[in-house]
């Protein structure tokens, strides 16, 4: 036994990060390891914390999802993986207020919309919306997708989309157009190639230009009808399971923090680029892109008007001002596309 217990003791107490264990994180990706997401944004993101924690804290990606992407929640919090992200659409029923950048026509662009994503979440969703289980550390929108169609119709009028035959994500997505008067046939995104290239309907929504070329449905598509703010953007929560985050150190959580939030939203400016490059590909390869007129706008606005009250009489249930929340959202994302 030492002589000098309390001597032992004071080095300890002075040396805290050389007294943690360092933590290896298994993250879980369900994209493919090509995908522009992983490998321009969650991959830096990650190897950043790895540098700036000088190696204290890692991660471990599997080679393949170790869950279907409906339970990539649920498997962080049964302890399958430490960490991972989900789309937020398949959060409709325990996280609604998360739906937020969901709406139609709400995001300029992808850094605007993950940007006001976490600034709104934290102002106002954070006091009554959590994840359970997990430390929620960013949320991500994807560039704004609009209207596009297989043959060379332009939506010009709110009646040009009666009866029209789309596919669309579910959820938002589908009721979005639904309220439109299209016949929706909502599906995965990993259904759409069969059921565009099938001929089984008339037209699409819910991706931008890059997402066209990455599912492969570019080639059946002949026009695209612009919003200003788009239909629809994809959105992700990214988390890690609160019993390892526990065993992070103080100072790591702060650099982990750090790098998260605002920071990893800001990184979604890659993005843009490339979705302007994919969409003059478009545009050279024959496609045409209309602009949807002011009438058309607020006619559309008209229209979706009771898919954002429900939203907001969500937020006011769940005990916020769901009014205030919204108007916020959209006030960030037209500073942020403003470059302010």
């Amino acid at each position: 036994m030492t002589k000098f217990p309390g001597l032992l003791a004071a080095a300890m107490m002075m040396t805290p990060l050389a007294a943690q264990a360092d933590t290896t994180i298994v993250f879980n990706n369900f994209l493919g390891p090509t995908d522009g997401l992983y490998t321009d944004i969650i991959q830096p993101w990650l190897s950043d914390i790895e540098a700036e924690t000088e190696g204290r804290v890692t991660f471990h990606v599997p080679e393949a999802s170790l869950a279907p992407p409906p339970e990539l929640l649920t498997m962080v919090q049964q302890g399958i993986a430490d960490g991972g992200f989900i789309m937020t659409g398949f959060l409709e029923g325990s996280n609604p207020l998360l739906q937020i950048s969901l709406l139609p026509s709400v995001n300029a662009s992808a850094m605007a919309g993950s940007i006001a994503s976490w600034r709104t979440y934290e102002n106002h969703l954070s006091k009554v919306e959590t994840l359970e289980g997990v430390e929620l550390l960013g949320l991500l929108t994807l560039s704004p997708g609009s209207f596009y169609s297989m043959n060379d119709t332009e939506f010009d009028d709110i009646s040009d989309f009666q009866g029209v035959k789309f596919w669309a994500l579910p959820g938002l997505a589908s009721r979005s157009l639904s309220a439109l008067g299209a016949v929706v046939s909502p599906g995965p995104a990993v259904r759409m190639y069969e059921v565009i290239s099938g001929g089984v309907v008339d037209a699409y929504c819910c991706l931008d230009f890059s997402g066209l070329a990455a599912f492969n449905v570019t080639q059946f598509t002949k026009s695209a009808t612009e919003l200003p703010n788009g239909l629809y953007s994809g959105s992700f929560a990214f988390y890690i399971g609160s019993d390892i985050w526990d065993t992070i150190s103080p100072e790591d959580q702060a650099i982990i923090r750090g790098l998260s939030g605002e920071a990893l939203a800001r990184r979604m400016i890659i993005s843009e680029a490339e979705g302007e490059a994919d969409r003059a590909a478009f545009i050279a390869s024959g496609g045409k892109v209309h602009q949807a007129s002011d009438e058309l706008v607020a006619a559309l606005a008209d229209a979706w008007a009771p898919i954002y009250q429900d939203w907001t009489d969500a937020a006011d249930a769940a005990g916020i001002d769901g009014a205030a929340a919204l108007a916020y959202y959209r006030e960030q994302v037209a500073l942020i596309a403003a470059g302010n």
